[in-house]
């Protein structure tokens, strides 16, 4: 079965408000919520709805597809480092095993 990529909305969402100098007051100021609420989508311990989405991506001046691509290449790239990670984990694994046979 195929991983679910890791969802990386939160630090496409901070980095795209970095860019643009928009702070989280700020952008909890434009959405009319909380920045305890932005704070959870920024850290990933959320995931916003699709209303949600659209309406970050028109506080911030993107288009809603442009945020969502940015959090996606993210994503797979964490997704390929934990793959990278996992495989660097079982060789180190492998090599332990061998090295302890042979000196058995």
């Amino acid at each position: 079965m195929r991983k679910r990529p890791p969802s990386r909305f939160g630090a496409a969402l901070v980095q795209e408000c970095k860019r643009r100098n928009i702070t989280q007051y700020r952008l909890a100021q434009l959405l009319g919520r909380s920045t305890r609420y932005l704070n959870n989508i920024e850290h990933d311990r959320s995931e916003p709805r699709f209303t949600t989405i659209l309406l970050l991506a028109q506080a911030i001046g993107m288009e809603p597809g442009e945020l969502v691509d940015a959090a996606a290449k993210l994503s797979w790239a964490a997704l390929a480092e934990e793959k990278q990670d996992s495989g660097n984990e079982q060789l180190e694994m492998t090599v332990g095993k061998k090295k302890e046979k042979k000196n058995a």
